[in-house]
């Protein structure tokens, strides 16, 4: 099983930021995401996934975002998929170096935005939702 976090930040004018980092091999901009590690939570290999790829540090803080399909590469009976647990985690420090720092870029992208710049229409479907969470429209 996979697992993936949305990282999140409030900005001073109360918005909200999400921290995307890049994928190795293409260069795409992603939410953080691994497998789910032997004898560990989904949601706390999530948060170790954010400070490995992104440097950053936080605590999962709501319930699971969503769940999906994640599409794996074809294979010779068609596109393989894995399934995925999406959680939020609220940042509360970003390191000035983490373990993949030169295989990664990251960047604060505003919520709005987050979900365009994303590759894959699964991380884009699970910022939606978490909007949908975070900004409820009144």
């Amino acid at each position: 099983m996979l697992c993936a976090a949305i990282p999140y930040r409030r900005t001073q004018t109360g918005d909200i930021e999400v921290l995307l980092v890049t994928s190795r091999g293409k260069g795409n901009w992603i939410l953080p995401k691994g497998k789910v590690k032997p004898g560990k939570t989904a949601a706390i290999s999530a948060q170790e996934e954010v400070y490995e790829e992104a440097g950053a540090r936080g605590s999962v803080d709501q319930p699971l975002v969503t769940r999906c399909d994640f599409p794996l590469i074809e294979s010779g009976e068609g596109m393989a998929s894995e399934h995925m647990q999406i959680f939020s985690l609220e940042v509360e420090a970003l390191l000035p170096t983490w373990p993949e720092m030169f295989q990664r870029q990251r960047r604060w992208v505003i919520l709005e935005e987050a979900a365009k710049a994303v590759k894959g229409a699964h991380f884009r479907s699970a910022l939606r939702k978490f909007a949908s969470i975070m900004a409820p429209i009144a």
